[in-house]
């Protein structure tokens, strides 16, 4: 018997638009219009201007996350992972323990992966390993697209302390709210099976349920609506965003291929489920940390040049963005005067006429541009890299202490004092 996707697909889309219906969904997106409203916020701190707009940035986040929603919902389907056997009454609780103690670990790889663990040693809790571990390889394969497919959307140019100067950067961030569909088990007796039941292919679900139904019984799967979200935050010092997304997202969608790979290998042989469970979590830290120490050791891309100005970012609908200027060009001279420095491109645009020409370097080759200012104030709409006089600027981090992490500061703290 073949699979009948036509039907799962109608089912699929069904079962999402239904979770648009759900408040919590408008919830977390007004959590994600908060966090875009603060990068947003950042940003006008540090340069005086803003990118996009925060309408159309959460007009986005909302139909990527439905893209990925209905991708993670086929990916699960096809799975058949089962909402019951998944232990979230365990995983949500200790995602949010974690969190407290570092923001990043608000993570299912990490909470999934130490419930799988702690079950695979002990028994406890009675989840089923498998079906956790596939949980978060589907997640983590839905973030792996959404980040290779968000492109520029969701880079903030920021300004960075990096080997004791000041380079630029951008701070790459998305937040995505995710209709998700799940299954859900019923027992039916296989005699009075309601209409619109069919039935599926021996082979599926590829991660069986485990347990038989009840005598004159038939396990039934439904679809049922959640609510979920993603995050995703970089940095990109010596790659430019769209090298740095693609990296991420490569290595994501190899690691989460793995996981699942091996959560499906230890339905099938039971002695697999903790080697599984200890890639959850030790994979996904592996990977944070080699990428991060690949990309802090790289040679910052976003610095002063010997001859010009570097462009960081052309914002919006701003004049440089219309001639074409992109980041990364040098503007060499404006109206035949050169522009060495910030201050050198400020009197440049004093002093020029209403259409103007821009001489700029990109990719070794120089490049005419024609502009125009409108009558009024004149703004280029430019972020450029720094010189090394600003006095905003951001630092990395290991990410940021939770609760119990600042508690355990200052106690230890007030021991070294005490002592």
């Amino acid at each position: 018997m073949d699979m009948p996707w036509l039907d799962v697909f109608q089912m699929l889309f069904i079962t999402t638009v239904a979770v648009f219906l759900e408040p919590l969904f408008w919830g977390i997106l007004g959590i994600v219009a908060y966090q875009y409203w603060q990068m947003q916020k950042n940003q006008q701190a540090m340069f005086g201007l803003t990118g996009a707009p925060l309408g159309r940035q959460v007009m986005w986040a909302m139909i990527y996350g439905t893209i990925g929603g209905l991708m993670g919902s086929l990916v699960l389907t096809l799975v058949g992972v089962n909402i019951e056997r998944m232990g979230f009454q365990y995983i949500w609780p200790l995602a949010i323990f974690l969190a407290m103690i570092n923001i990043r670990f608000l993570c299912f790889a990490y909470a999934g992966g130490l419930v799988a663990i702690a079950s695979a040693l002990s028994g406890w809790p009675d989840v089923d390993v498998p079906q956790v571990l596939a949980l978060v390889a589907a997640l983590h394969v839905t973030e792996s697209v959404l980040i290779a497919i968000s492109g520029r959307y969701g880079s903030v140019p920021v300004i960075l302390k990096h080997g004791g100067r000041l380079v630029g950067a951008f701070n790459l961030q998305n937040f995505w709210p995710l209709p998700l569909v799940v299954l859900s088990t019923v027992a039916m007796k296989a005699t009075a099976l309601p209409e619109g039941v069919f039935h599926t292919p021996d082979w599926w679900p590829l991660l069986p349920l485990g347990i038989d139904p009840p005598a004159g019984f038939e396990w039934v799967y439904v679809m049922m609506p959640v609510v979920a979200a993603l995050g995703y935050t970089d940095m990109a010092i010596s790659s430019t965003p769209e090298a740095r997304r693609r990296k991420s997202a490569l290595a994501l969608a190899l690691y989460s291929l793995s996981l699942l790979a091996m959560a499906l290998l230890a339905a099938k042989f039971a002695w697999l489920k903790l080697p599984a469970a200890l890639l959850s979590p030790l994979g996904h830290e592996f990977l944070v940390r080699r990428d991060n120490r690949m990309e802090m050791a790289g040679i910052p891309l976003y610095v002063p040049p010997e001859r010009g100005v570097m462009v960081l970012e052309a914002i919006g609908d701003g004049i440089a963005r219309q001639m074409g200027v992109r980041t990364g060009d040098v503007i060499l001279e404006l109206s035949g005067i050169e522009t060495n420095r910030g201050g050198g491109l400020v009197r440049a645009i004093e002093w020029a006429p209403p259409l103007f020409e821009m001489k700029v370097l990109r990719g070794g080759q120089e490049l005419k541009l024609d502009g125009r200012f409108p009558p009024g104030p004149r703004m280029l709409g430019l972020i450029l890299v720094p010189e090394g006089h600003e006095t905003y600027f951001v630092t990395m981090s290991e990410g940021s202490g939770g609760p119990i992490a600042k508690l355990f500061q200052r106690a230890l703290h007030f021991l070294r004092r005490d002592k």
